[in-house]
């Protein structure tokens, strides 16, 4: 595994480098938009794992030439006024204060960004379409990278998703890239690559004892593990005295040893894919592209593609971009398989309801419930009203071919208000995303992520609330119910902007 690791990152470093002399050999240089440093220093609170804390943290962007710095150094403090120390008692926890690293912006030549991904998608989104490692900041804090150069033969993107999974104790990641040509006029053709190289680095382990925290009852002690362990280990009781003490129910005799270490597993999953694009007219603000897509999905075994024939994108400047698609697909195949939601779904603890014991469900397990091939069309459109309305739309359906009862739609909806149609600075934000599920009877399933941001500015005080909403099936009953598996997360932050 460390080995075709230190191919991948070594392939990527050379594409980087041979790409990069093209660039440098073919484009003239640009005149960069002078940008002033800027950020906040602010107060308030957050809730972390069903814990409140505290919160006061500094945020800034310092811009130098092209280069972009972000620094967001938080400190949480409890009921007790003690510092939150899983945030400070490991040496990655010290680079988790570096936001971003950023070179220029998306639409430049050449452009890069190190830490923090908020949105991402690849070539035509077909494989990774919205993909964010943002999901669960600041919980959880990933080093990701986000990088594309392109020139007017050659194109290429990488995205991976966290550098630390390579010091777990099975290393991986996710990774995706895309390299594209320009072999005729506007003619383009891309292939598309991408690959989790352990589903199971997705369930988090706070003391990295291999053992996910959702079967550790001890999530912050590293030797310890069940009520069993507990006894024996720690109190030192005997071992003949724990026996009865099970026997008569008065703890639980599940052992360490009963336990399955994800920690010691793998499961890799990919994608690989073909897409062609034209584009018809290029007029000033105005684009009308059509396009048309491949993709394949394997991992444990081969499973299913999806073609797109075909698609279509009209662009309006920034004010407006329209796309739709007609999609055929084999069954257990799902299109933008790496999407927003992807680090929720990666990999997932459900109970079973007639046993009552828990297993992981990865991402992969799941596309061998799509037991049909399916036929359908994705629709999606995203306006910008003169920068006071922010907003888009998008729904996909797509139906069994051979009966009508089975369905796998998604939606994603985000509308924001802005400080320009607001008074006072104020600014709103709300967002739904629900993907591939049969219908949308229950709008809480452990797809969906849903919240709202509300801010206002009075003489340079922000004062703002970010409410996060997602949810886990933990006993696999099909219905998100109760509030261990509704997962919110809240903050309230006051901040000085300078």
């Amino acid at each position: 595994m460390k080995k075709n690791l230190f191919l991948l990152l070594i392939s990527l470093f050379l594409s980087v480098n041979i790409f990069a002399q093209e660039v440098e050999e073919s484009e003239e240089p640009e005149q960069e938009e002078k940008e002033g440093f800027g950020g906040s220093a602010f107060v308030g609170g957050v809730s972390i794992d069903g814990k409140n804390y505290q919160q006061f943290g500094v945020r800034t962007d310092i811009p130098i030439f092209k280069l972009g710095l972000g620094v967001d150094i938080q400190l949480l403090l409890d009921e007790n006024g003690q510092v939150r120390k899983e945030d400070w008692d490991e040496w990655t926890d010290y680079l988790d204060k570096l936001y971003y690293i950023r070179w220029a912006k998306k639409e430049d030549p050449l452009y890069f960004k190190f830490g923090g991904i908020d949105f991402t998608r690849i070539g035509f989104g077909n494989i990774v379409n919205g993909y964010s490692n943002m999901i669960q900041y600041p919980e959880v804090k990933r080093w990701g990278l986000e990088f594309s150069m392109y020139n007017k033969l050659f194109g290429v993107e990488v995205l991976i998703n966290n550098f630390k999974e390579l010091f777990e104790n099975q290393a991986g990641m996710m990774a995706a890239t895309r390299l594209s040509i320009t072999p005729i006029g506007k003619l383009e053709i891309g292939a598309s690559f991408a690959t989790d190289l352990n589903e199971y680095n997705g369930l988090s382990d706070l003391d990295d004892d291999g053992y996910p925290d959702a079967i550790d009852l001890y999530p912050n002690n590293e030797n310890l593990v069940t009520e069993y362990d507990y006894y024996l280990l720690d109190r030192k009781l005997p071992q003949d005295f724990l026996d009865q003490a099970v026997n008569y129910g008065v703890i639980d005799g599940t052992k360490q040893s009963d336990l399955i270490k994800y920690g010691d597993l793998t499961s890799m999953s990919y994608a690989y894919g073909l897409d062609i694009g034209y584009p018809i007219i290029e007029s000033g603000n105005f684009d009308f592209t059509v396009y048309s897509h491949f993709t394949q999905l394997g991992g444990d075994s081969l499973y299913g593609w999806g073609i797109t024939l075909p698609g279509v994108r009209i662009g309006l400047g920034k004010m407006l971009t329209f796309s739709a698609e007609y999609r055929r697909a084999s069954d257990e195949f799902l299109y933008g398989y790496y999407n927003y939601t992807y680090e929720l779904e990666r990999s997932v603890f459900v109970r079973d309801p007639a046993t009552g014991l828990q297993s992981v469900v990865t991402k992969q397990n799941r596309l061998l419930e799509v037991k049909e091939s399916t036929n359908g069309f994705f629709v999606g459109v995203d306006f910008n009203i003169q920068d006071l309305i922010i907003g888009g739309l998008h729904y996909s359906d797509m139906l069994s071919a051979d009966s009508a009862n089975f369905h796998i739609r998604s939606l994603k909806g985000e509308l924001e208000l802005t400080p320009k149609l607001l008074p006072k600075d104020a600014s709103a934000k709300a967002y739904y995303i629900q993907n591939n599920v049969e219908n949308f009877k229950e709008w809480k399933t452990p797809s969906t992520i849903m919240g709202y941001t509300l801010e206002y500015n009075f003489n340079g005080v922000n004062l703002g609330f970010d409410y996060r909403y997602t949810f886990q099936d933990l006993n696999g009953d099909g219905l998100i119910k109760g509030t261990d598996e509704n997962v919110k997360t809240f903050g309230l932050k006051t901040a000085i902007t300078f």
